[in-house]
């Protein structure tokens, strides 16, 4: 027979205020544009996950028998890796990208810097 938690009433509230408080705080990031719409939307969905799993806990219960893990929590738990390693390629493809092009804009500025050399060194025209 398998056992699930139960989620008392204090924790669905204590979780929904901070599931509405992230969202709030990824809205305000995303207003002082301090994070993008793709990052702001990822955050948005995985903490409204989150926070329904924890709400409505026949939904974690089908999420723990389809992962096929005995407790909801570890199935919230194996979700949670899934998606920091998931976030982690993702950061590193970014990182990645901006990596190359500080690389050409580098290559791209001592080009420049080596053709004002050569205009200001040349003999002036008259």
């Amino acid at each position: 027979m398998t056992t699930y938690l139960e989620v008392t009433l204090r924790t669905k509230l204590l979780v929904g205020f901070f599931g509405l408080f992230f969202i709030s705080y990824i809205i305000y990031l995303l207003y002082k544009k301090r994070l993008t719409e793709s990052f702001a939307l990822g955050w948005i969905f995985i903490t409204i996950a989150a926070v329904s799993s924890v709400i409505f806990h026949s939904l974690l219960r089908y999420i723990a028998l389809f992962s096929g893990v005995r407790q909801g929590a570890l199935a919230i738990l194996l979700y949670g890796f899934i998606f920091i390693f998931a976030m982690l390629i993702i950061f590193s493809i970014r990182i990645s990208a901006l990596t190359l092009q500080n690389k050409k804009m580098a290559q791209i500025i001592g080009f420049l810097e080596m053709k004002i050399n050569r205009l200001e060194s040349a003999p002036p025209d008259k």
